[in-house]
């Protein structure tokens, strides 16, 4: 006989707009962690700033997979975010929250030219952690710059996320 386990739930969510997709995979990555013995199946499909493909993801417990599809968004289509996560005792609020934080402009803070300051590693940077460097590309596969650094080698490097973190002004 068949019984209702009370634990178990679904939660889903929908918005228009625009999601930073390297701030998604740490989102994810966070939640696969800390509750992927609990989630049975989740799926979305996701509108990513900078990318006229559509990103879809699935998943089952700790196994994620997840990447752009040959299917683009339409010229007249809304560009929307949307999930389903099912599992056990699934912290709807916070899963809701993590994914909404994820959302971002497609309006940036610098354009192609600005002088910036890049977060790189120890080997380039100087002693706050940055190197100067050029935006000579926005939204570029899904990162929200591409920055020549002002190095020898004019070494090219991704601030995949317009936030002081990564990328702030010279």
């Amino acid at each position: 006989e068949h019984e209702h386990d009370n634990s178990v739930s679904s939660t889903s969510a929908k918005f228009e707009g625009f999601l930073n997709v390297k701030k998604l995979n740490m989102w994810i990555s966070d939640i696969i962690q800390e509750m992927g013995a609990n989630l049975f199946r989740y799926k979305g499909v996701l509108s990513v700033a900078g990318m006229d493909e559509k990103f879809v993801f699935q998943g089952v417990g700790m196994l994620f997979s997840g990447g752009f599809i040959n299917a683009k968004w339409g010229p007249n289509e809304t560009r929307e975010n949307r999930f389903v996560f099912i599992g056990k005792d699934l912290d709807k609020e916070g899963l809701l929250k993590g994914f909404k934080e994820c959302q971002c402009s497609e309006q940036l803070r610098f354009k192609i030219g600005d002088k910036v300051r890049a977060r790189v590693g120890k080997d380039m940077a100087e002693a706050d952690g940055y190197c100067p460097g050029v935006v000579i590309k926005t939204w570029d596969q899904g990162n929200a710059y591409r920055i020549q650094l002002q190095d020898s080698k004019k070494t090219n490097v991704w601030g995949p996320i317009d936030e002081d973190d990564f990328v702030k002004a010279a």
